[in-house]
């Protein structure tokens, strides 16, 4: 009895021992983890204030126009609650489309697209397109198709006879319009393929003819979006665009189209069109740059031969000038490393052979009536 005792004993002895040193292996383990943390906090803490110098160093005009920014924004908000801006107007009007147009800046599309809705039921007709445009962007960012399609039933990108006498943000709001349709076209015929098999020609024709129509409004953007690797190193995303220089229609339609492909939608619409799919490049050039005559080609019938004198597949820029503006002289650099472009694309194409044909993606055809929508594309 007396040794089971003592080995009992023992046994707590050698208990107690085990527990307070694994107390204290704990307790260690735990300073020693608590130490790393505090130096983790430390270095996480210096790395902080060493980019905020960097900041502050090198980045002093980004961040004063950042402050402004934020300063701007509350004022504006301030002034939807209090004041004149307070009741519906134009007063009211002019507040939103400012707030939406820093918020859509700022990354902030939901918020922007609020208040441009606000604005746009405020002001239906909204003569200046300074609603709208912005507005359809958003949509397009916002893969809102349903909200984009109905806004493009109306007359906004609807010229007629006027678009030479037309303001310079009715053409935009036609050139924002017409391309977001043929986008739509696009991906609901190409991509998606939701059409009907023995419908499929028509459609394809159709987006064929949206797209042109795009094209023959402004041409330059087109340009960018089949050589967008190429221009984006002269043009990135969301770049600030320089005033324009002169009236020159050639310099509008240039800053229209810079405008559309990397400012509206807050990242730029090339980003839509770049993320419906791998070959919405090549269906662009291929459609618009390459092929059979389009249909500004004209005929001239000498005896029992036709020639067909087609235009130069992209528009021409004039000689280059010491007086010309900035951003011609950028569109042209842009344009000699979109050329190179195209010939590596033709190369590459070329070299694919059945493989290009493996890449793509298989056909499928809806046959469900209830599939297919029709109302705009």
């Amino acid at each position: 009895m007396t040794v089971d005792v003592q080995r009992s004993g023992l046994y707590c002895v050698v208990s107690l021992l085990t527990a307070k040193a694994k107390a204290k292996g704990r307790g260690q383990g735990k300073a020693k983890a608590e130490s790393v943390r505090q130096q983790a906090r430390h270095e996480a803490k210096e790395v902080t204030r060493a980019s905020r110098g960097r900041r502050r160093a090198h980045g002093k005009e980004e961040a004063i126009n950042e402050t402004r920014q934020r300063l701007r924004t509350k004022l504006l908000q301030r002034q939807l609650t209090r004041g004149p801006a307070a009741k519906p107007g134009e007063e009211r009007r002019g507040v939103l489309v400012e707030l939406a147009k820093l918020q859509t800046e700022a990354g902030q599309q939901r918020s922007a697209i609020k208040l441009l809705q606000e604005a746009l039921d405020m002001s239906p007709d909204d003569t200046d397109f300074q609603v709208r445009t912005p507005l359809l962007a958003l949509y397009m960012d916002r893969a809102m198709t349903e909200e984009a399609s109905s806004m493009l039933k109306g007359p906004l990108f609807e010229m007629g006879a006027d678009a030479e006498a037309a303001s310079n943000a009715k053409t935009e709001a036609a050139t924002v319009g017409l391309y977001s349709l043929a986008l739509l076209s696009y991906i609901k015929i190409h991509v998606l393929q939701d059409c009907k098999k023995k419908d499929r020609d028509g459609k394809k024709a159709e987006v064929l003819q949206r797209l042109q129509a795009a094209h023959r409004h402004n041409p330059f953007v087109a340009e960018y979006i089949a050589f967008a690797p190429a221009f984006e190193q002269d043009f990135p995303l969301g770049c600030e665009l320089p005033p324009a220089a002169s009236e020159g229609i050639l310099e509008r339609k240039l800053l229209e189209a810079l405008r559309y492909c990397c400012q509206l939608g807050g990242r730029g619409q090339i980003s839509v069109w770049q993320d419906s799919g791998p070959f919405v490049r090549k269906f662009v050039r291929e459609a618009l740059f390459e092929g059979e005559a389009g249909p500004d080609a004209t005929t001239d019938v000498k005896g029992d031969e036709t020639e067909v004198d087609e235009p130069p597949p992209l528009p021409p820029l004039p000689a280059a000038s010491s007086q010309e503006p900035p951003v011609l002289t950028r569109w042209r650099r842009a344009r000699e490393a979109a050329m190179q472009l195209w010939a590596s694309d033709i190369a590459t194409e070329a070299g694919l052979g059945e493989g290009q044909e493996e890449c793509e993606e298989e056909e499928v055809s809806f046959t469900d009536d209830d599939a297919v929508d029709d109302d705009v594309c």
